[in-house]
């Protein structure tokens, strides 16, 4: 009867280890699926940063497809060479055969891709709102020319 005692003991001792150890392992998974929740709410860095909006440059009109781009300040923009030969993006008015195709808004500094070849790709961040046109050095008199605004 002794040993049946020691037995109910170990077993209501053993219990109540088991609850605190049960209790402590649904604290701890508690814990973390809150975690996870309040964690799944924050914003996703690669999103944060966003993606590029991508500007297909081809050999024939439409020559950037699209030509005209409405972005944020801190967005990106990706022109791809999606033609069979070389391609250009520039706001560098000294290169520019006719002023009226380029031009950018106060402060803002100006880009050139250089020659992108066929299936090539140049990005550029834009961090001062405003209007900026750009156009293909080889293909500019062709009417390759395109227009990205900036806003707030």
């Amino acid at each position: 009867m002794a040993g049946s005692t020691f037995d109910l003991r170990v077993v209501s001792t053993g219990s109540r280890v088991s609850r605190r150890r049960m209790m402590l392992r649904i604290a701890i998974v508690t814990l973390a699926a809150a975690v996870a929740a309040a964690l799944a709410f924050l914003p996703n860095p690669t999103k944060a940063a966003g993606s590029p909006f991508i500007v297909k440059m081809s050999d024939n009109a439409p020559f950037y497809a699209p030509d005209k781009v409405s972005i944020k300040v801190g967005d990106s923009v990706q022109w791809v060479n999606d033609g069979q030969t070389v391609h250009s993006v520039s706001t560098t008015a000294a290169n520019a055969q006719n002023r009226k195709d380029t031009s950018m808004p106060k402060g803002a500094v100006a880009f050139d891709s250089g020659f992108i070849p066929p299936g090539g790709d140049f990005s550029y961040t834009f961090t001062v709102p405003g209007t900026y046109r750009y156009f293909c050095l080889p293909h500019e008199k062709a009417g390759m020319v395109g227009v990205i605004v900036v806003k707030k």
